[in-house]
């Protein structure tokens, strides 16, 4: 998907005049172990011509336009004072509401969903099913997320909705 230039550029970009940054794309690449070779990379790739300088203009551009709406140079450190029960309320509701089964049955004609509503019971499997860390992903504590539930502070997590 990150690839797909009509769908990035042509549609998003173009069409719908997206004017945020796409880390698919890739707007912004978030390398920090190493930076230096990415810088010298990126350097060879524009002086050669694979990559035009337009491209890196655009996408530097859609990165700051994002953190000066945000607010980023002014306050570039986070104000946990916002971080509430109603907030996490609402960050609850868009998990809910974007959690994705990646399979629909073994065939096209079998579906798994919806779930009927006499199934008791639910197989919740895997090394991420008890894994807080795992389910939340990179950037949730640090730039690659965390391991395990130790980390973990008023989240709902998938096996049982149980609060940790």
């Amino acid at each position: 998907m990150h690839a797909n230039r009509d769908l990035i550029t042509g549609y998003l970009k173009d069409k719908l005049n997206f004017k945020g940054f796409i880390t698919a794309g890739i707007d912004m690449v978030m390398v920090p172990n190493n930076y230096i070779e990415f810088i010298n990379d990126l350097k060879y790739f524009v002086k050669n011509k694979f990559i035009l300088m337009d491209r890196i203009d655009d996408a530097v551009s859609r990165i700051l336009r994002v953190k000066f709406t945000m607010g980023l140079f002014e306050n570039p450190i986070a104000d946990f004072s916002k971080v509430n029960e109603p907030h996490r309320d609402i960050a609850r509701e868009a998990v809910r509401k974007s959690l994705v089964l990646l399979k629909n049955g073994k065939q096209g004609s079998e579906p798994v969903l919806p779930l009927p509503k006499r199934a008791s019971k639910v197989l919740v499997a895997g090394s991420h099913a008890d894994n807080l860390g795992y389910q939340c992903g990179g950037w949730t504590i640090g730039w690659q997320g965390f391991s395990g539930n130790a980390n973990a502070t008023a989240i709902v997590y998938l096996m049982g909705g149980h609060r940790h």
